[in-house]
């Protein structure tokens, strides 16, 4: 082990013993099987080599490396062991992770955009018919969003939809989809989420939203939304459930708008 792969394993909290010279290297990698097979593979002359990408985090700072691995031969015939090298790819990986961002992400409120949700949705979609899962949806339309624009500029509107964007990633699982779909309008995909459950989310979403404290020049702009959502368990509608939410929030608009519809 060379000193700069000391340096770091002491900074990472480790012991020389466990990674120095000496250590059975296949014996350490046996809790991880991908590693375990690549080695045995090259040891045994079928693989020129194995590349293993992992994380290696410490409290403080994040970091990756790239282990290869590739046969230590004499007169490129016989195989005496394996010659291997941790190459650090922290910057490339914060790069590439960054990149996934801006592909991913909406700009202004940080929330997944059209397209991650329209991917999203299909896969659900599939592992909820293949499952036989429930899958529930909610569309949520700002109200009045023109007048806000018209009244306190695009600059305060713009506000509104991050506060709205941060109110709807508070109520958003873990598993769930939190996206903008469209200029005020947001969605939440909500997999393994029954009728009741959608609800009770939907509800608390315009409750939040309502009781929101925005201020533009020290006047309050009164926000409201209007939510439609459908929780399907049948694999006939679950291909055409966006068009079923849609339909939901079109008759919460048309009831007086901050409402919630769930058919």
């Amino acid at each position: 082990m060379n000193e700069e792969w000391n340096r770091f394993a002491l900074s990472n909290g480790n012991a020389l013993s466990s990674c120095g010279i000496g250590t059975d290297y296949l014996q350490q990698c046996e809790k991880e099987p991908i590693v375990h097979q690549g080695l045995q593979a090259i040891l045994a002359g079928d693989a020129d080599c194995f590349n293993f990408e992992y994380p290696c985090h410490s409290p403080s700072t994040k970091r990756w490396f790239l282990m290869q691995a590739t046969p230590l031969q004499t007169n490129h015939e016989f195989i005496e062991g394996v010659v291997i090298r941790h190459v650090d790819i922290t910057k490339q990986k914060l790069l590439e992770l960054q990149l996934k961002d801006y592909a991913e992400k909406d700009a202004l409120t940080s929330l997944f955009n059209r397209r991650y949700f329209e991917e999203q949705l299909t896969k659900e979609v599939n592992l909820a018919l293949k499952r036989n899962t429930c899958l529930s949806l909610l569309y949520i339309d700002t109200d009045n969003f023109k007048e806000i624009n018209d009244a306190y500029g695009h600059l305060a509107g713009d506000q509104v939809l991050k506060e709205l964007a941060l109110q709807i990633a508070a109520v958003s699982r873990s598993s769930d989809t939190a996206a903008r779909i469209g200029g005020d309008e947001f969605a939440i995909l909500m997999p393994n989420t029954n009728k009741a459950e959608l609800e009770l989310i939907a509800n608390r979403v315009r409750q939040e939203i309502r009781h929101l404290k925005i201020l533009e020049q020290g006047q309050p702009i009164d926000v409201t939304v209007s939510i439609g959502g459908k929780s399907f368990d049948d694999g006939s509608r679950l291909n055409s459930m966006a068009k079923w939410v849609d339909k939901a929030l079109y008759s919460a608009k048309a009831k007086g708008k901050n409402q919630v519809v769930i058919v």
